[in-house]
């Protein structure tokens, strides 16, 4: 089994991850309680790393098992893995997952674009990428300005410090 292997190669990938904030945001709880601030830290550190390692795994044993068993290769397997593969997102906590689907979405709509213009659904826009960003940033936008709260509380620190507040 690939397991041990995969978990030792994702520790690596998620130490910046969840060190950094650690070393930024936390420095004065882990002064004032240096045992559970580092508890919490490391608990949420391989909570992440089993997310990420049982995600890939999933995948990997279920494009292994449907193409040894049903001998063909088509788009039900990704779609399958993905669906299982999905389910270790419980791991991790609510925030985390929150990051993850931002990060997510965006590669997955890009993902269909590409598809439709490569199958000809859909014309090609020049800058059309440039379009989707503003309308994205207004949609921000709208949000800061009339519904603050809808943001997340670290973003709303980060757009203040660009737009000013309200």
């Amino acid at each position: 089994m690939r397991f041990p292997l995969l978990f030792y190669k994702n520790a690596k990938v998620y130490l910046p991850v969840h060190l950094l904030p650690f070393l930024i945001y936390k420095r004065k709880a882990f002064i004032k309680n240096p045992i559970s601030t580092t508890a919490r830290s490391l608990l949420s550190y391989i909570k992440s790393v089993l997310f990420l390692t049982l995600m890939v795994q999933s995948l990997r044993y279920n494009w292994c098992k449907q193409v040894r068993f049903r001998k063909v290769v088509d788009p039900l397997i990704p779609m399958t893995g993905g669906f299982l593969g999905a389910f270790s997102l419980l791991l991790e906590s609510k925030t985390r997952v929150q990051e993850i689907m931002l990060s997510i979405v965006p590669r997955f709509f890009e993902t269909l674009l590409n598809l439709m213009k490569r199958k000809g659904y859909m014309i090609d826009i020049p800058k059309g990428d440039v379009l989707v960003f503003a309308v994205i940033l207004a949609i921000i936008h709208y949000y800061y300005q009339h519904d603050h709260k809808a943001l997340k509380a670290t973003y709303r620190g980060v757009f203040a410090k660009f737009w000013g507040k309200n």
